[in-house]
């Protein structure tokens, strides 16, 4: 322990040294006191120079690491957070999300957190607080025992994020079973920034399901769009130091994304999908055949550029671009049948609308004139009340309204 003095000249240090960069506490035991002390000169360093702190190998007791999380919510400008062996558990978990939380704009790219005691509910309440760390970029949980498959899925929501920047994260000796791969491959599946999942297979309790997640997770072979729409980011998966034990097919689709985005796309259709099913593609009709030509050409380009493997060399992709458009221009006609048929449909269905509608219209119109009738005979019935009532002969009764209209000129 440094003491009151020790600590009051880092202070004095650090309010007057406006570049410091980096500042390191190793293996002290951070009791209350401690953490004041630490907490106290933390304060005094005001230039925003700071980048890096690390409290590692130390026992911190939850209310040292209070007083510490407490001055740091005024380091928003950090880089790195190095607390490795440092024994904070779930309650210091629970206190560093906060603190992130805090941090409304946090430039924070690395977290170090490995042989911490944390657990399922810790990882979560950290992972709810890392909601803003969209600089994000490395995070170790090594060695925290503790965690287990549910944790895992707790990460979710930051792995799938669209602001996520996470290349790598670290789970070395965490006994996750089977749930935690699907748990991370189900996390992963839309993720497009992780490039590195570090986790020891041997004692991850990892069985020939988990693989299978991570298989899928890297080329879903159940259709040609599912495989596009792939993990082909992802370049490491197992042991950073030692691959020895990660399964070849694992191996092989992690050294295809290994040489970029296109060329691992390019080479997971062709290997995994020897027969291309055109059919989805018709609703483009022939607008989208040029697209396919290009799409092998490229493949052919890169075929020449890279090793695709002997089944791909040996002649079988010029056979594969005929057998794609001759299914491609063959569909086109049953396609056109299928769609002049569902344009005679619609034809029919507009006709049949127009024809009820002008049904409807000469309805109204017929209505219309009826009340039009009905409302002369009423006039011309009121007439002849006032002319003294209908003649008995038709005939008659008009031959004598005219010769009596004729006397009343001549008076």
């Amino acid at each position: 322990d440094l003491g009151d003095q020790g600590f009051e000249s880092i202070g004095y240090f650090l309010r007057n040294d406006n570049a410091l960069t980096r500042l390191r506490f190793v293996d002290f035991h951070v009791d209350t006191d401690c953490g004041h002390n630490i907490a106290m000169a933390l304060e005094q360093c005001r230039h925003n120079s700071l980048s890096r702190f690390e409290l590692e190998n130390n026992n911190v007791s939850a209310e040292g690491f209070a007083e510490i999380a407490a001055t740091l919510r005024t380091q928003s400008q950090l880089e790195e957070l190095h607390l490795g062996h440092s024994n904070i558990g779930r309650d210091g978990c629970v206190g560093l999300g906060n603190l992130i939380r805090r941090w409304q704009s946090s430039n924070l790219k690395c977290l170090s957190l490995f042989s911490n005691a944390i657990d399922d509910l810790g990882l979560q309440a950290l992972v709810e607080g890392m909601s803003n760390c969209s600089n994000l970029e490395k995070l170790f949980l090594s060695d925290n025992r503790s965690i287990t498959a549910a944790g895992l899925r707790s990460m979710s929501p930051l792995l799938q994020s669209e602001s996520c920047s996470l290349q790598r994260i670290a789970l070395e000796n965490i006994n996750f079973g089977d749930d935690g791969a699907i748990s991370l491959a189900d996390g992963l599946r839309v993720n497009k920034s992780m490039r590195t999942l570090n986790f020891a297979p041997m004692q991850s309790g990892i069985s020939h399901v988990g693989w299978a997640a991570f298989s899928k997770l890297l080329c879903d072979t159940s259709s040609i769009n599912s495989t596009y729409l792939s993990n082909h980011t992802l370049v490491d998966i197992g042991g950073f130091y030692d691959d020895s034990d990660t399964p070849p097919d694992i191996e092989g689709y992690l050294e295809w994304n290994r040489d970029g985005r296109r060329h691992s796309v390019i080479r997971k259709i062709l290997e995994s999908h020897p027969d291309l099913d055109m059919e989805p593609f018709f609703q483009w009709k022939l607008k989208l055949l040029p697209v396919v030509v290009d799409w092998f050409q490229s493949a052919r380009s890169r075929m020449l550029a890279n090793d695709l493997g002997e089944s791909i060399q040996r002649g079988s992709l010029p056979g594969r671009e005929l057998s794609a458009l001759y299914k491609f221009v063959r569909g086109m006609p049953a396609f056109a049948v299928t769609s002049y048929c569902q344009q005679l449909v619609m034809n029919a269905q507009a006709k049949r609308r127009r024809i009820d509608d002008e049904l409807r219209r000469l309805e109204d119109e017929r209505r219309r004139l009826d009340g039009e009738r009905c409302k002369l005979d009423y006039d011309e019935e009121a007439a002849w009340v006032i002319l003294g009532g209908r003649p008995k002969s038709e005939g008659e009764g008009s031959s004598d309204f005219v010769s009596g209209a004729k006397r009343r000129r001549q008076e």
